[in-house]
């Protein structure tokens, strides 16, 4: 056991192989009754001795479905677990991570920091935020003081991080060297902060896994959605709408759960974020996230904080059921790009040459890489370079050998290196995983968090991205640096 003296109060956590950590540390005061679909609010101190030995509990949500285990969860969720070398003076970086899951599953237990924290002598924060209804819900129509509600789970993150500001010291962290870093619905969030102003000054790095960027506004689809839910749970949105809302059980708003996922794709698309495209996911309210986040990097320049951008090549193979089930004639994936904007002829020769062989159906998954991740990413890293500011890029291309080779370079394959659990025994990423790719990636990722700028021994130099030339770092056996990958791909989906 090992006790720590915060602002707020004494704590207790445990100290194992290297590094301390201490779980289920409340960082803002339970979202329930009254404050459900309210903004989060500080905790107070505390009397006594915090017991930051166990996990809190997970946000609400319905795991089977998308193949994850089912953890503890509750409404009662606002919590997050440190990992460092010690609780000592020393200032080091701080890694905040955000972890995705499709706004509706997912927690900050699932990703262990200590080996990071250990092996880079860096702090790491992981955090739950409130997902599906009770996140990312627009309802501001029932209660105007509400307006930001479909946020709520990035301004759960805005509150994880002010209390990082106030009490990382007290872990051997430096509030003054904070990297956020997610992925996917983690770095859509992430890459929302760094265009919130109410987040300034509270994180000055970011590394960017797999976003989608291309957010709608709050509209009228929003209202029409949550009424239509209001509906469901037998309410009148009319009357009483947010009593309604409020007074439902946890499990009935779970049920909710509108955002795409295994069988709730109710026609095939490839999609392309359009207006009437509502769930529960973050949106520009015009109050917290003012315009889109690639114009709000444009606009601050070299403003921006340094950041690393990227994602896998073929991530759309774990979403193959979004483009339908069933094999697709060559004219009916011609007419699904059409539908979605781009030329179809010419969308069937570029992505044969980017995957030769491969069927009408293939075409379309592969498609989805860049209509769900690259096409945004692609947006934040030039508005960045072609503004003045500092980023660098890179694709995972690691293919992984199972199952039969049909998922490639899927999309989270960077996780299970990252993250270490390639050297835990098989995994997605395949049997025949590189076993350095990850210490490769921890050691770019932590000296980027220290110094600003990503490096590690033995390993490639990693050139800023810029648009004249692309340089992409790509992460697989041997890390090598490319230029203009894929680019016909790319100047597809943006008409060049």
């Amino acid at each position: 056991m090992t006790t720590v003296q915060t602002p707020s109060g004494a704590m207790r956590g445990e100290t194992r192989r290297g590094y301390s950590f201490f779980r289920g540390v409340r960082y803002a005061q339970a979202p329930v009754g009254e404050r459900r679909f309210a903004p989060p609010e500080p905790v107070s101190s505390w009397e006594g001795e915090y017991d930051a030995t166990q996990f809190g509990a997970s946000a609400p949500q319905d795991a089977e479905p998308w193949g994850l285990p089912q953890e503890p969860t509750d409404e009662d969720c606002l919590f997050l677990n440190i990992y460092t070398p010690a609780s000592d003076d020393e200032r080091r970086p701080v890694l905040f991570w955000i972890h995705g899951g499709a706004y509706v599953v997912g927690s900050g237990r699932m990703f262990h920091g200590g080996a990071l924290a250990r092996e880079h002598d860096v702090v790491v924060v992981s955090i739950n935020y409130r997902l599906g209804a009770l996140g990312f819900m627009h309802v501001g129509h029932l209660d105007a003081s509400l307006g930001q509600s479909v946020n709520n789970g990035v301004l759960d993150q805005i509150a994880a991080l002010r209390w990082v500001r106030d009490h990382i010291a007290a872990f051997g962290g430096d509030p003054g060297n904070v990297m956020i870093f997610g992925e996917s619905a983690g770095a859509t969030t992430a890459a929302m902060l760094m265009g919130c102003p109410d987040s300034d000054g509270l994180f000055h790095k970011a590394a960017i896994h797999s976003p989608n960027v291309d957010l709608i506004d709050v509209g009228e689809g929003h209202v029409a959605f949550t009424n239509r839910c209001i509906e469901q749970l037998g309410g009148d949105p009319e009357a009483g709408g947010l009593q309604t809302l409020r007074g439902a059980s946890v499990d009935a708003l779970v049920g909710l759960n509108a955002s795409p996922g295994p069988g709730r794709v109710s026609e095939p698309t490839l999609a392309v974020r359009r207006p009437e495209m509502v769930g529960f996911s973050p949106a520009i309210d015009g109050l917290l996230i003012p315009r889109p986040i690639a114009e709000t990097v444009r606009q601050r320049g070299a403003d921006n904080v340094p950041f690393l951008g990227g994602g896998c090549r073929h991530e759309g193979t774990l979403f193959p059921y979004i483009v339908g089930d069933g094999e697709h004639s060559a004219e009916e994936a011609a007419a699904m790009f059409q539908r979605e904007g781009v030329d179809g002829a010419r969308a069937m020769e570029v992505y044969e040459r980017f995957a030769p062989g491969s069927t009408p159906r293939q075409k379309l998954v592969y498609a989805l890489t860049d209509t769900m991740f690259r096409n945004s990413m692609v947006r934040i890293l030039d508005a960045a370079a072609e503004s003045g500011g500092d980023c660098w890029s890179w694709m995972c291309t690691w293919e992984s050998s199972g199952p039969e080779g049909a998922l490639r370079a899927t999309h989270s394959m960077d996780l299970f290196f990252f993250w270490g659990w390639t050297e835990l025994g098989p995994t997605l990423a395949g049997d025949d995983a590189p076993g350095d790719l990850g210490a490769a990636m921890r050691a770019y990722w932590a000296n980027f968090a220290r110094t600003g700028r990503p490096t590690a021994e033995g390993e490639p130099e990693w050139p800023t991205h810029r648009t004249s030339d692309r340089p992409v770092l790509l992460l697989e056996a041997e890390r090598r640096i490319e230029h203009a990958l894929d680019d016909e791909v790319r100047a597809l989906w943006l008409g060049e």
